[in-house]
């Protein structure tokens, strides 16, 4: 795998990072603990907001912003490896199981057994 972050313009999506949103907007956004994002194991799920960039029919481009959880598989160094395990509303270019690398900056949600809403 590719152990480098995505980005807008070489590869049509990136990953937010998430921890100066949780600083900016400390009472309605809610992240877990740094501790607990750099403890991550292969077989937990992760959410992280993707960028995606999609062309309209007239071909004029936006950015769709989506959430979607990914699973851990492994980890090399600062960067985290996972696979995609949503369908992104947006676009058919990206599919569950697509590869890809992530931080622990990366990571708004970590799931565990009872989430409910998550």
């Amino acid at each position: 795998m590719d152990m480098r972050l995505t980005t807008l313009d070489e590869d049509g999506w990136e990953l937010d990072d998430a921890e100066p949103i949780a600083a900016a907007h400390p009472d309605t956004f809610w992240m877990p603990p740094r501790a607990e994002r750099d403890a991550l194991a292969a077989g937990q799920q992760v959410k992280l907001i993707f960028r995606i960039l999609v062309a309209d029919e007239d071909g004029n481009e936006e950015v769709h912003v989506e959430r979607m959880w990914v699973n851990v598989t492994g980890r090399e160094g600062a960067f985290y490896t996972g696979e995609l395990d949503n369908q992104p509303y947006c676009t058919d270019e990206m599919k569950p199981g697509m590869p890809l690398c992530f931080e622990a900056r990366h990571v708004i949600h970590i799931y565990r057994e009872g989430d409910e809403d998550a």
